[in-house]
């Protein structure tokens, strides 16, 4: 891409972008340093939106532990108000309060 094309594309997503949708995040380091670039740039920004992928989350812990990554977004120098969603598909627990409130099982928890 020539140059006066990078520069253009910066521009566009400097002036004109308002909306992101981030399909499929995994929490690899490259993820990471795009949305930062983003926000970085993205002057008109006011929601971006991160899903999360579904084969990527295998427990609660490594929900926790891809969403954690996020907050360093919060260390980066906005150029703008941004909302950020992050979403994901429902992740199966052990925990359940019918369960737990069940008195006819030993042990709700297995």
């Amino acid at each position: 891409m020539p140059s006066s094309g990078r520069s253009s594309l910066v521009e566009c997503i400097k002036s004109h972008l308002k909306k992101m949708v981030f399909h499929k995040y995994r929490g690899k380091r490259s993820e990471l340093e795009f949305l930062k670039f983003i926000s970085r740039k993205a002057q008109e920004l006011q929601t971006l939106y991160v899903l999360l992928n579904r084969q990527s989350l295998t427990s609660v812990s490594k929900q926790a532990e891809m969403t954690s990554k996020l907050v360093d977004l919060s260390e980066v120098a906005w150029s703008c108000d941004c909302k950020i969603m992050v979403l994901g598909p429902e992740i199966q627990s052990n925990w359940s309060i019918q369960k737990a409130s069940d008195l006819t099982v030993d042990d709700p928890f297995h």
